[in-house]
């Protein structure tokens, strides 16, 4: 509206001067005359009319342009068709009066009354200024004081239009924050929404127990068939299993550490799986390798010195 404004009052003061001198013309021409015969009277009406239609074509034509400029400018050449369709859902009086006496046309009604005002005092503000001209026009020439009187209106006008812009673009960075705002979630939306695209957390964290329960279930499984189980005798137990005709390095069938550690070493005794006490070994062997792996190739010698240990127990058995 501010820019529509300025824009017609900007192509007005280009316009006035020649709407101004043509009808100065066509006043002085009639009465110039003390008779006119119908068809000149016609001619002139007819000119006059023209004129006068293409300087107020052209002040909406600029209007419109720059409305739909600046319209285009805060919506980024948005088009949105289903906005133009039929809604009697608006025509319902419930919603209307819901609309009406709603915090946001309060909000609304607040702002348009602070807009005027601020606008009244700067018309104000400058009439006072001018205020001992007014009282010199009506001693003026006639051509004189229209003059000043058409400088004073584009003045109003201007001053107004400025002021209309600064409101403008307070309002719409305003107006695009409360909108941003509106659209927000909420700390309940976003848990609603991660539940949705990645799953209940509480489900997941049941299905991530569950997963590690069957793993250590068959990990546990296998310290049956280990060949050796070391430990850290109060934290950590590893499992090793080797058998030399088919594997190249001893594998790591269990390891675990406090609780599991503990049902680790549990397994092997009943299963009469040699422990050995290493903790130095026990400790690179859990921090180094994952169940299945091979031991690392610097540990191989150690690990060689403790089953070579447990095949001496097995024959001392023997």
């Amino acid at each position: 509206m501010a820019l529509t404004f300025l824009a017609m009052i900007g192509s007005l003061s280009f316009l006035i001067r020649s709407v101004y001198n043509f009808l100065l013309e066509n006043v002085n021409f009639f009465f110039s005359f003390p008779e006119l015969d119908e068809s000149t009277f016609m001619f002139y009406m007819k000119e006059s009319l023209l004129r006068a239609l293409y300087s107020i074509g052209l002040l909406f034509a600029v209007g419109v342009a720059v409305s739909l400029m600046s319209v285009f400018l805060q919506t980024r050449f948005l088009i949105a068709p289903k906005a133009l369709k039929i809604d009697f859902k608006r025509l319902n009086p419930v919603e209307g009066f819901k609309r009406l006496f709603s915090l946001r046309s309060l909000m609304e009604f607040l702002k348009n009354i602070l807009k005027i005002a601020f606008i009244g005092i700067i018309a104000f503000i400058f009439l006072k200024s001018e205020w001992s001209n007014f009282f010199v026009m009506p001693f003026l020439p006639l051509e004189e004081s229209s003059s000043r009187m058409f400088y004073d209106i584009f003045q109003i006008a201007i001053r107004c239009g400025i002021a209309l812009l600064a409101i403008g673009i307070f309002d719409y960075f305003y107006q695009k924050w409360e909108f941003e705002r509106s659209i927000r979630m909420t700390k309940q939306e976003i848990k609603e929404e991660y539940k949705e695209t990645e799953g209940n957390p509480e489900i997941k964290r049941r299905q991530r127990q569950l997963m590690a329960e069957i793993i250590r279930r068959r990990m546990l499984q296998e310290v049956p068939e280990a060949t050796v189980v070391i430990t850290n005798p109060e934290h950590i137990a590893v499992a090793l299993k080797y058998d030399i005709d088919k594997m190249e390095a001893p594998v790591v069938v269990a390891k675990g550490a406090g609780e599991i550690a503990e049902k680790i070493k549990e397994i092997a005794r009943e299963n009469g799986v040699p422990i050995i006490e290493n903790p130095p070994l026990a400790r690179a062997i859990y921090r180094l390798s994952e169940v299945g792996d091979e031991i690392p190739v610097e540990l191989y010698r150690a690990v060689a010195e403790v089953i070579a240990q447990v095949y001496r127990m097995k024959r001392v058995e023997v």
